[in-house]
C-alpha cells in the first residue's frame, strides 16, 4: 500500500499573507524618558538675546516705601534683576543685603540693581521691617524689590515654577537697549556672587 505525502493546509490568512503581525518592541530607555518629561516640564525659556518683557509692578521702593516700579524707566541703564523664590528665607536676605551694599559699584557702571519674587508689595515690606528690627532699626536693603503676585512677570523672563508657583533662582543682566545679554538660572540652595555679577556688567560696558 503506498503511503502518500501527508501536505498540511496553511490558514488563508497565512498563506496569502495578509496575517497580522503584532509588533513588538523594546521599552524605551528610563534615562531617556525622564529626559523627555524634564523638558516637557520644564519652566525655564532661554532668553539671552530677547527684549526684556516690559513690566510695571508694584514693589518696595529703595526708601523703603510702597510705590511702583516700571522696567521702561531704566531704559539707558543696565539692569541687574533678580528673582529669588519667596521672602522669610535666610539666603534671601543675605542675598539682596550684599547686593545692597554695594549699589554705589553698580551704579558707578551705569546698572541698576531690581530684586522681584511673587510675594505681595506688603509682603516684603512687612519682611523689610523685620530685617530692620534685628539690624537696631536701621534699613539693610536699598533695592526695589518688585512685587510679582499674578506670576506674569516670572512667567514672561521664563522662570516661573509652574508646579510651585514661584520664581527660581534666576539673575538677567538687561542691556540700556533693554535686550537680556545675561541669564542664569541656579539651583534653590545657590548663593549669587556679587563679585560675579559686577564683573560681567562691567565686561558688558566695555
Amino acid at each position: 500500500m503506498a503511503v502518500g505525502k501527508v501536505t498540511k493546509r496553511l490558514p488563508d490568512n497565512l498563506a496569502k499573507g495578509t496575517a497580522k503581525r503584532t509588533r513588538v518592541t523594546a521599552p524605551e530607555d528610563t534615562t531617556v524618558e525622564m529626559l523627555k518629561r524634564s523638558a516637557a516640564d520644564s519652566p525655564h525659556t532661554y532668553m539671552v538675546g530677547r527684549t526684556a518683557p516690559a513690566f510695571d509692578a508694584p514693589a518696595v521702593l529703595a526708601d523703603g516705601q510702597i510705590g511702583r516700579v516700571s522696567l521702561a524707566d531704566f531704559c539707558g541703564r543696565f539692569v541687574v534683576l533678580l528673582f529669588y523664590p519667596g521672602d522669610c528665607a535666610g539666603m534671601e536676605a543675605r542675598d539682596l543685603v550684599e547686593f545692597s551694599d554695594r549699589c554705589d559699584e553698580f551704579d558707578a557702571v551705569g546698572c541698576s540693581v531690581i530684586a522681584c519674587s511673587t510675594d505681595s508689595e506688603y509682603a516684603h515690606y512687612n519682611w523689610q521691617q523685620q530685617l530692620e528690627r534685628t539690624n537696631r532699626g536701621e534699613a539693610i536693603i536699598y533695592l526695589p524689590v518688585v512685587s510679582d503676585r499674578t506670576r506674569r512677570i516670572s512667567r514672561a523672563f521664563g522662570v516661573l515654577n509652574e508646579h510651585e508657583g514661584q520664581a527660581v533662582r534666576a539673575m538677567l543682566i538687561i542691556d540700556p537697549m533693554q535686550q537680556i545679554r545675561v541669564q542664569i538660572i541656579g539651583d534653590t540652595g545657590m548663593s549669587r556672587s556679587v563679585d560675579e555679577t559686577l564683573m560681567l556688567v562691567q565686561a558688558l560696558t566695555t
